[in-house]
Order: C-alpha cells, then sequence, then structure tokens
C-alpha cells in the first residue's frame, strides 16, 4: 500500500500536475480564440455598417449629381430657347423692318408714276405741255398727300 501511496503522489507530480496543467493552458486558448472569434466578428459587423454607410453615401452622392446634371440641362435648355426665341424674334422685326422699307419704296415709286401719269393725262387733256414740271409735281404730291389723308 505504500508503494502506491508513493505512485500516486509520483504520478500526481510528475503526470496528473502536467496534464492538469496541459489542460487549463488548452481552455485558457480555446478561452482567447473565442475572444478573437468575438472581435473578428464585431469588426467584421462595424466592416459591413460601414461599407453600408459608404454604399448610401455614394448613392447618395450619385443621385445629387444626377440632379445637378438635370438642372443643368434644364438651365442648358431654357438658355437654348431663349436664344432661339430671340434670334427668332430679330429676324422676325428684320423681316418687318424690310417689308416696311420695301413698301414704302414700292409706294413711293407709285406715287412718283402716278403723279408722272396725271401730268401727262393732263398735258393731252390741255394739248400741251405744261411749262413748270416741277410746279405741277409738287401739285400732284399734294394732291395725293391729301387723299391720303382723307382715307386716314
Amino acid at each position: 500500500m505504500v508503494n502506491f501511496l508513493i505512485l500516486l503522489v509520483i504520478l500526481r507530480l510528475f503526470l496528473y500536475q502536467p496534464v492538469l496543467n496541459m489542460l487549463q493552458k488548452r481552455r485558457d486558448r480555446i478561452a482567447q480564440a473565442m475572444l478573437d472569434a468575438d472581435r473578428a466578428s464585431q469588426a467584421a459587423a462595424e466592416a459591413e455598417k460601414e461599407r453600408a454607410r459608404i454604399l448610401e453615401e455614394a448613392r447618395r452622392e450619385a443621385q445629387e449629381i444626377r440632379s445637378q446634371a438635370a438642372r443643368d440641362a434644364e438651365k442648358i435648355a431654357q438658355e437654348i430657347r431663349a436664344r432661339a426665341e430671340q434670334e427668332a424674334a430679330e429676324i422676325r422685326a428684320k423681316a418687318q423692318a424690310d417689308a416696311q422699307a420695301q413698301l414704302e419704296e414700292v409706294m413711293a415709286q407709285a406715287k412718283k408714276q402716278i403723279a408722272e401719269l396725271a401730268i401727262l393725262a393732263a398735258e393731252q387733256i390741255l394739248g400741251r405741255e405744261l411749262k413748270n414740271k416741277k410746279e405741277q409735281e409738287r401739285f400732284v404730291e399734294e394732291f395725293l398727300a391729301q387723299q391720303a389723308e382723307g382715307k386716314s
């Protein structure tokens, strides 16, 4: 029995204690690994949140850029429309001015021709040439001006 007790003491000192120490170290390593796994999981979760935040920010910025581009395009379109309308108005005004100038020129030529025809008709009716052509032209112009005022 003494041998058994000595064997137990020796086994306890040399075998049981090192096995317990080895099991304790293994428990510590497993606990540390669990802590590391938790930290890694938390870091992954934080990284996922950061990725989601960055992605949302990128979407928001992209939407803002699209909105700004749409506003810029509308502004450019309005400027082009305004320029086109202005050019059209200028073309219309020039065309009206040209038409008015042509009308005035045609009217002046018509008055001149009417005056010449009136003088020729008066000469034929009277059977002789009128001596003072300038005076007759002035007389016909005054007559035509009176007629135009009468119509107005």
